[in-house]
């Protein structure tokens, strides 16, 4: 009777530890995974020329943005055109302002990019004053771009502003023309590197195993 009652305690002093560590490693806070490269699909661009109104529109063009490292046109994907304007766009350090590579990672649903990088040498099929303009032809879009990603297709959705602020050149009756800001987006799926086991698992995982031997024998006995 007594073997009997000691070996339902063990059994259930057993459970409760597994239980507590199932619960341990699903309550553990969540790692950043870093992202490789993003396959993109489509997205959007939006450029607020002042008074001359906004120029925006979608695309769907299949590139890649490689991480960490700089791609020079038109390795991240075909030129863009959008209305009258077209892009072709590139990543760089941007000599002087040494800009990082781009980079990224995800947390659970969210993911978060730095893409400062990103250039466009814009030109236009209307406006032929932007053809000559050696600030469009290397004009620096690029952010910090946040939004979703889903953990089981690798899906992702991210955006970000860039305000600008910057006098592109002067027109009869209408002035400065200023380019006050870009919105732009990016859709697509990207390839994640594999999140490392924590330390912490690993010496919670043999603790564990340790105790399984002296476990036997006390149900032995």
């Amino acid at each position: 009777m007594i073997r009997t009652l000691n070996s339902t305690k063990i059994r259930k002093g057993v459970m409760a530890l597994l239980m507590a560590s199932v619960l341990w490693v699903y309550t553990a806070p969540a790692q950043a995974a870093e992202v490789t490269q993003l396959d993109i699909t489509g997205g959007s661009i939006s450029l607020n020329f002042g008074v001359l109104g906004t120029v925006s529109g979608t695309f769907n063009a299949d590139g890649q943005i490689l991480m960490d490292q700089f791609q020079p046109p038109p390795n991240i994907f075909d030129p863009i055109t959008i209305s009258h304007l077209t892009f072709s766009i590139f990543s760089s350090s941007g000599g002087a302002l040494n800009l990082p590579a781009p980079t990224a990672q995800t947390t659970d649903s969210t993911m978060t990019a730095d893409l400062r990088s990103l250039f466009a040498g814009v030109t236009s099929s209307g406006w032929s004053w932007m053809n000559t303009n050696s600030a469009m032809s290397s004009l620096n879009i690029g952010g910090t771009a946040t939004g979703s990603f889903n953990q089981t297709s690798n899906a992702f959705d991210i955006a970000w502003t860039n305000p600008f602020n910057l006098t592109l050149t002067t027109l009869p009756v209408l002035g400065p023309i200023v380019l006050t800001s870009g919105n732009f987006s990016l859709q697509g799926t990207a390839q994640v590197a594999p999140v490392p086991v924590p330390a912490a698992v690993w010496l919670f995982g043999s603790g564990l195993a340790s105790l399984i031997p002296m476990i036997r024998r006390r149900l032995m006995n």
